[in-house]
């Protein structure tokens, strides 16, 4: 439609062309609180939300390869994602031996669902003593398929026993 100085504007054409494009912005369109809409293809909007869950506890494992601890509590988030998500991790880690190196404890995620990535020390945070650390980290994690995704806390140990509390993850999809 071209607006014309003078003209008028029939019922039809403004319902049409002005109502129902204002009904398209991102306003218009979200359905939940806090929800965000990154761009999900060429001129193509997506209502994203996103998601944390917390575990105040403490537990404990010797598993040298990521698993979950030694409590089953499973700390996860699932959310609908694009090929993308910005994950922030946080937890309080010791580490019975500690002195070092050799010694250390790591927390790490993994993703299930649309997409399955196995958790590793690239996208971690971990700590090499006895006394305890409070350690967070953020990571794009890329290469997602989109659809529903599900991102996991586990937990690995080099040697000793590694333990864990007060633990945090947060999920932005876009």
């Amino acid at each position: 439609m071209t607006a014309i100085a003078g003209g008028t504007v029939a019922s039809a054409d403004f319902n049409t062309y002005i109502r129902d494009n204002l009904n398209a912005t991102a306003p218009a369109l979200a359905t939940v609180v806090s929800s965000w809409f990154p761009a999900s293809g060429v001129n193509t909007l997506a209502e994203r939300y996103p998601a944390q869950a917390n575990t105040s506890g403490s537990s404990t494992t010797t598993s040298t390869t990521y698993g979950n601890l030694a409590d089953a509590v499973t700390t996860s988030v699932t959310v609908a994602t694009g090929t993308m998500a910005l994950v922030s991790i946080f937890c309080n880690l010791t580490n019975s031996i500690g002195g070092g190196n050799p010694n250390r404890t790591w927390m790490s995620f993994a993703v299930s669902g649309a997409t399955t990535i196995a958790a590793d020390d690239c996208r971690s945070v971990n700590h090499a003593s006895s006394s305890g650390m409070r350690w967070g980290s953020t990571f794009l994690r890329d290469a997602l398929t989109p659809g529903n995704n599900t991102f996991t806390l586990q937990y690995r140990t080099s040697t000793g026993t590694g333990t864990f509390s007060v633990r945090r993850i947060a999920v932005v999809p876009f």
